[in-house]
Parts: C-alpha cells; structure tokens; sequence
C-alpha cells in the first residue's frame, strides 16, 4: 500500500465510531469494513497528509493512479474514501491516458457513493480538458452492459456543465435517448440529473429536450428535468 494511503488510515483511526461504521455499511449496503469516520474528517485527513507530501513535489498521475488501485484492492471503505478525495481535489493531474484504469475502478465500484465522485469529478475533468478525445470512449461507456458506466458516460459531461464550459447538448442526446427506455433506476436518475444540473444555464435547451422525448422519458427523469427549468425560471 502507498505510503501516503497508510499515513492517512493511521490519521483517521483515533476518529472511528463502531456505531457510525455500522450505520454506514447499512446505508451503503457494503460488505466492505468501515472505520465510522465522517467524510468531512476523512477530507480534512486526506488533504492536511497531501499539503505536507506536496512540499517535495506534487502528486503526479502516477501516484494517484497507485493510491487508487491500492485501494480497491482492498476491502476499506475508508482507503476508497481517501483515494475519492485526492481523484476529485488532484483531478487536473488526470489526462485521457489516465481512462483505462478509471474505467477498470469504475467497473469495480457497484455503488453510486464512487461511481458519481469519479466521473463527475475524474472523468468530467478529462472531458473538460479534452473534449474531442474522449467522444469515442464515453460513446462506448454509454452502450456498456454495466450500467455503472454507462452512467458514468451520462455524469462526466457535468464536469464541462459545471465548471462553465460548453456543454455538448448533441453529445448528451446521443448518449441519453437510446437510453430513455431503461428500467434502472440509477441511469433514469442520472438523465434527469444531468438536465437538471444543464437547466441552471441552458433552460431553453432543457426544456427543448423535454418537448422532443418527454414521452419517451420515465416520470423521475421528468421531473428531475423540470425541476431545474422551474428553478432557472424562478
């Protein structure tokens, strides 16, 4: 395990609640072993460990790569947590070499409490650097059989959504329709997501996708949707 992997597990066990720990592994449905500590105590561990390894040299891609891995070839919840917050807090370290082993920990993840931080945040930043690059990856993702990536396809073009950039309408049509007529809930969630997060800043365009396939759409996505078109309009 990478030493700064340990050095934060360490930091963390005086904070772990057996109470908490079961609550969690309740809530989450996880056979994973949990420490009961907070996420924002996990964060404040993580990124006080990272301030001070960060005064010799900065986290490279490599090593968040090595952090990651390590830790899902664990059975920590907690080494999960930890590696989620140096994903989403180092995530302009990631290029589009970076969506291999991505994808591989994406497809090991089988909960939303990883899947959503790493291609909101992970991937969305990829996608934000290099939107033409990372079309045809996303367009696979979005035809997977797992459904974990292929609402991870959805999810990572929030990153452009959020951080003000252009946000591929077309891109998000092709990737969503085919998928309107699905019956899990974790995709028909992220559609509506996605166009709620949209309606913030596009309320004409997200409107527009409701008229044209509104039919087509399960009832949450819907809502979802005309949720942030009501707010945008408020």
């Amino acid at each position: 395990m990478p030493p700064l992997l340990t050095q934060i597990l360490a930091a963390l066990a005086p904070f772990a609640s057996a109470e908490r720990a079961v609550q969690e592994r309740a809530y989450l449905k996880s056979q994973l072993r949990f420490l009961g500590v907070g996420i924002p105590r996990i964060r404040q561990e993580t990124m006080a460990a990272v301030a001070a390894a960060e005064k010799h040299g900065k986290l490279t891609a490599a090593q968040l790569q090595a952090i990651a891995e390590a830790a899902w070839a664990t059975d920590s919840h907690d080494a999960r947590a930890i590696a989620l917050v140096l994903l989403e807090k180092r995530a302009k370290r990631l290029t589009v070499a970076d969506l291999p082993w991505l994808e591989a920990i994406l497809r090991a993840s089988f909960t939303w409490a990883y899947v959503d931080t790493i291609a909101v945040h992970a991937v969305g930043q990829v996608v934000k650097q290099a939107p033409v690059a990372t079309k045809a990856v996303l367009a696979r993702w979005a035809t997977d059989g797992d459904f974990w990536l292929r609402r991870s396809a959805l999810l990572a073009l929030l990153g452009e959504a959020r951080a003000g950039a252009a946000f591929d309408t077309a891109q998000f049509e092709h990737f969503a329709v085919p998928l309107l007529g699905e019956k899990e809930f974790f995709i028909r969630k992220a559609i509506g997501w996605v166009l709620r997060d949209v309606a913030g800043k596009d309320p004409q365009w997200v409107q527009g996708f409701l008229d044209r396939h509104g039919a087509q759409m399960a009832p949450l996505s819907v809502r979802e949707a005309a949720r942030g078109v009501a707010r945008a309009k408020a």
